[in-house]
């Protein structure tokens, strides 16, 4: 019987590489490396998901500032009052770019999933031609992110062009 137990504990497998497996310190070296890989890809979505946000607000500050312009063209030339201010801040009782009138010069604009748009413009008649009419209308988002980002600037002429003697058009130069 000891001779068969000295041949089992005689017996040995093969022989041991120093290779056989990871020490603590490759351990460690392969979980910083996963670390900075991780902060790397979490780093990227927290800049898209804010290139998402800017660009969102930016296309609802050129909707905005588009359907303002369309207002303004569709008002009567008559009904078209000089002034305004694209600098101004806004007050907390702007009204609604729904209901705004083209003298208000200013509005905000709610967008569902997206933020407040605030909107101004500014008439300007031309000197040259009282029949001319200079106009520019001015959005922008609100938040952190938006400020001087998704900025919608957008300017056109309005011309009288009712001839007639009833269509109030002033006289030409």
């Amino acid at each position: 019987m000891s001779s068969t137990r000295s041949s089992v504990m005689g017996e040995q497998g093969p022989p041991r590489s120093s290779e056989a497996g990871f020490t603590l310190v490759e351990a460690l070296i392969a979980i910083v490396v996963l670390v900075f890989g991780i902060i790397a890809v979490t780093n990227l979505m927290l800049v898209a998901a804010t290139s998402n946000m800017v660009a969102s607000q930016a296309t609802a500050a050129t909707t905005a500032a588009s359907r303002v312009l369309d207002m303004l063209k569709t008002t009567s030339y008559q009904n078209l009052v000089a002034g305004g201010n694209l600098n101004v801040v806004m007050s907390g009782g702007t009204p609604m770019c729904a209901v705004a009138l083209p003298n208000s010069w200013e509005c905000r604009d709610d967008v569902a999933g997206v933020g407040v748009m605030h909107v101004r413009w500014i008439v300007t008649p031309v000197a040259a031609d009282p029949r001319l009419t200079f106009i520019e209308v001015r959005s922008e988002g609100t938040g952190v992110f938006a400020v001087g980002r998704t900025l919608a600037d957008f300017t056109t002429l309005r011309s009288c062009t009712d001839s007639t003697a009833s269509g109030g058009c002033p006289a030409a130069p």
